[in-house]
């Protein structure tokens, strides 16, 4: 089992609305990537300074490139993505907008570079359509990157949370066994699970009924464990964290139950449910 770092870290959004560049030659054209990453960066440092060998982010934590090149601690990154294509246009740039983000804490240049600078003037010509505002096709991945910066794995999210619907092309899965059985199939040991889940989601409904305050915070951790124990598998999630009045929750942990030798004696999940594959 590897050390396991779990950020939860409370990601910065973008306004609502089609994107909009109030000054594209003077600042970032990402400023909402800029700030996240910064924030990476400090966490990645943290957790290598103590000695973790995988760090995993929330869903929507919006990860920038890494690679060999710009290598600064040997630690896997455990996150998701969201993106989108264009099927028309010309192509987009070749430059890295985010390389003026020191690999390091500390403060940023203040001057914006030639990438941001070519990466804003693309983004001033070439403005989406009122079509690819109203209607984007957007995909969820979550994505392995192991400590020498190279891609090892990705998942495109198949299951979706109602209020994403319009806009992704996949979403939510942790609420779906299969899902995770899946992964299970494939003879994983360990599933990371990458989440943006508040306190607030079952609002307003919930408060038709009588409900614990913790509500969406057990049922969360009650999925986490049901998912382990149903696959076998070491089950990390780490969800957003920040502060309760906005309604973020936390609750990231690590699940573990019986596993190897010792479920396949006890459970044999996995046993029974390869008979009923192989019928």
């Amino acid at each position: 089992m590897p050390r396991v770092a779990l950020a939860q870290t409370s990601p910065a959004s973008a306004p609502s609305g089609p994107p909009a560049l109030e000054k594209p030659h003077s600042t970032s054209p990402f400023p909402t990537l800029d700030q996240n990453l910064v924030d990476v960066v400090d966490f990645v440092e943290r957790a290598a300074a103590e000695k973790a060998e995988v760090v995993v982010f929330p869903e929507y934590f919006l990860q920038g490139i890494v690679n060999e090149a710009r290598q600064a601690h040997r630690v896997c990154l455990v996150g998701t993505i969201v993106h989108g294509s264009r099927d028309a246009g010309p192509a987009f740039p070749g430059s890295d907008p985010f390389s003026h983000i020191p690999l390091k804490s500390g403060p940023r240049p203040s001057k914006v570079t030639l990438q941001q600078l070519e990466w804003a003037k693309y983004l001033e010509q070439h403005p989406l359509s009122s079509e690819e505002n109203s209607t984007p096709i957007l995909k969820n991945t979550a994505f392995f990157i192991d400590e020498e910066g190279v891609l090892q794995g990705e998942y495109v999210k198949q299951n979706l949370w109602h209020p994403e619907r319009l806009s992704f092309y996949s979403g939510w899965d942790m609420s779906h066994p299969s899902a995770a059985q899946e992964l299970a199939d494939l003879g994983v040991d360990i599933i990371f699970a990458p989440t943006y889940w508040m306190a607030t989601d079952s609002e307003p409904l919930i408060h038709n009924h009588p409900h614990p305050t913790d509500y969406e915070t057990s049922v969360v951790s009650a999925m986490c464990l049901t998912r382990a124990f149903e696959t076998e598998t070491v089950w990390i999630m780490c969800n957003a964290g920040g502060a309760a009045i906005e309604g973020f929750m936390g609750g990231s942990g690590i699940w573990a139950p019986l596993r190897g030798r010792d479920a396949r004696q006890t459970y044999k999940i996995r046993e029974d449910w390869s008979k009923k594959q192989a019928t």
